[in-house]
């Protein structure tokens, strides 16, 4: 059994902040604290992940921002491990995007029919980065396959565009290699 040391409060707003900070020391410090916490304490980041899905959010929207904007490379190179460790961490339950009901400002699930927390319907709510199942007309994800509500097929299979699993970009489905990051996209068959 595994005694599980959650984040305290302290640590979580130091996260964070180090995220957000202008100074390029204080982000790598807290890019390599969160490597740390993937290693040494992976059940303290899935604990909040369960507990405080906002908090993990918004860390992971701070990586993803120096990621994008940071001119360091070094940082980018941090964000980058520290996201993929982040991703191992948390596996099948990775946050990629939080909805909020419009009633009480609770999380929601699309694929739920009504808020867990006051009981309002979700049919009645707007998501703009949702689309409605042409089938149902409730509300789906863009890479559901099917709609959760009615099992209508949104991606037909001549639809589906390959993508690199480590820069996310188009990539054609005769390559070996990612040519923008190196990611190997094919095992070779001997």
């Amino acid at each position: 059994m595994v005694t599980i040391v959650p984040i305290n409060e302290e640590e979580r707003a130091s996260i964070i902040n180090g995220l957000k900070s202008s100074v390029p020391a204080t982000k790598l410090i807290t890019l390599k604290k969160i490597v740390d916490l993937t290693v040494l304490r992976p059940e303290s980041l899935q604990y909040m992940e369960m507990t405080d899905k906002m908090a993990i959010q918004r860390i992971i929207s701070g990586i993803e921002r120096i990621m994008e904007y940071d001119i360091d490379e070094v940082l980018k190179r941090e964000a980058s491990i520290a996201l993929e460790k982040l991703k191992l961490t948390l596996g099948s339950k990775f946050v990629q995007n939080l909805f909020y009901c419009q009633n009480c400002n609770g999380v929601v699930d699309i694929g739920w029919e009504n808020c867990a927390n006051c009981g309002s319907s979700l049919a009645e709510m707007e998501f703009p980065e949702t689309k409605p199942c042409p089938n149902c007309n409730k509300h789906t994800s863009e890479n559901w396959n099917n709609c959760a509500h009615c099992g209508f097929q949104l991606i037909k299979e001549e639809d589906k565009i390959q993508k690199c699993s480590g820069c996310k970009r188009e990539v054609d489905p005769t390559w070996m290699v990612c040519p923008y990051c190196g990611t190997r996209l094919k095992v070779s068959k001997k």
